[in-house]
């Protein structure tokens, strides 16, 4: 059982294809639901599901503080649990308990690189000076707080860009192009626009070109729709994260650790690669999604099924937990011991080199 906040949006679209082929190639019953972004909506989801029997289930955990909660359910009921985008500072996956893969894994991308990269794409396009119009997703959420890092990151190595406005957009098209209305009234001269998502970027793009106004537009996401816009020139750029790939995977993880898989403490929250999709490599990506079968061999992700010749198909690598939950950590919080054990001993390293060697099966770039 996949969990997501929203079904009404192109990504989690994209996302339960792949977990839907996934489930199939493994010979697993899947369903998907939405608890639209409510915590008490999220938590009565789990319940229901881990109650009628569910042993694997993963999903977007947008209501970050209820992960706690559903891993309990999960360590009752001997369940498994994936979570992906959003993760709780000072409950790691090992918190659940060293031996106990109820808390099997956590998996993102590096959204502050990936929203530093397109940003700086973004500023050079205006030839690094301008006005420019931030729209931001939900404020809080670890997405949310990652892409606009990366986004401050590269606008302190251009002083001529000036951040003109900066307001949520909440992830989705109609919210964000109202804001976009509102900041084309507030301000004469607007050069850019960098959104937090796809959602967002189309949002503005249409409140832009509804003004007679075409001007450089980016998102992340990689939505199918954004893809076409990237190649008819309406969207500058989008960051490709494969939704498809990305719920498969997470599947494919959750249902190995329902079968004896022991992920090593590093391996216990990774970041997962991300490709800048722009006009020059657009052709590649979509003919690589074209179709109804996904080009992924989902078991040959599996270490259950293969534990030596696995191939995890994307970048996947261990995040340094430290660092990326930085000022978040709460006060008195340490990291489980055997965790900074395996960091001290260099396991960020070894095993971003493991998986780099197991990757043979590529997503274009």
């Amino acid at each position: 059982m996949s969990e997501v906040s929203t079904l009404e949006n192109e990504y989690f679209n994209n996302w339960s294809q792949g977990a839907e082929q996934a489930a199939k190639a493994l010979g697993l019953n899947y369903r998907i639901l939405s608890g639209k972004g409510d915590a008490a909506k999220q938590i009565e989801i789990y319940e229901a599901q881990i109650a009628a029997g569910v042993k694997i289930t993963f999903g977007e955990n947008l209501v970050a503080a209820n992960i706690k909660p559903i891993v309990e359910m999960a360590k009752k009921a001997g369940a498994v649990h994936v979570a992906v985008w959003e993760s709780l500072p000072g409950f790691h996956p090992l918190d659940a308990g060293p031996d106990n893969y109820a808390f099997a894994t956590f998996f993102t991308p590096d959204d502050v690189d990936n929203s530093y990269r397109i940003a700086k794409l973004l500023f050079d396009k205006i030839g690094g000076k301008g006005n420019v119009v931030h729209i931001t997703g939900f404020p809080g959420v670890d997405a949310d707080i990652a892409r606009t890092a990366g986004f401050e990151k590269a606008l302190a190595e251009y002083p001529n860009i000036k951040v003109v406005a900066r307001q949520p957009g909440k992830w989705n098209q109609v919210d964000s192009r109202k804001v976009m209305e509102d900041m084309l009234v507030a301000h004469s001269k607007i050069d850019a626009v960098f959104a937090q998502n796809d959602s967002i970027a189309l949002g503005a793009m249409q409140a832009a070109e509804d003004a007679g106004m075409h001007i450089p537009i980016t998102g992340l996401d990689g939505n199918r729709e954004t893809l076409k816009l990237v190649k008819e020139g309406r969207i500058l750029a989008t960051m490709g994260f494969t939704p498809q790939w990305q719920a498969g995977f997470a599947l494919v993880r959750a249902y190995d650790a329902s079968k004896g898989f022991k992920p090593s403490p590093c391996e216990r929250m990774m970041y997962t690669g991300a490709t800048l999709i722009t006009a020059a490599n657009v052709d590649k990506y979509q003919e690589f999604l074209a179709g109804e079968k996904l080009p992924f061999d989902w078991k040959k992700m599996s270490r259950a099924l293969h534990p030596n010749d696995w191939d995890p198909q994307n970048y996947v690598w261990p995040i340094d937990v430290k660092k990326y939950w930085a000022s978040r950590i709460p006060a008195g919080y340490n990291l489980p011991k055997a965790y900074q054990e395996a960091f001290d001993a260099g396991c960020v390293a070894q095993l971003t080199a493991e998986y780099k060697d197991h990757y043979k099966q590529h997503i274009p770039e």
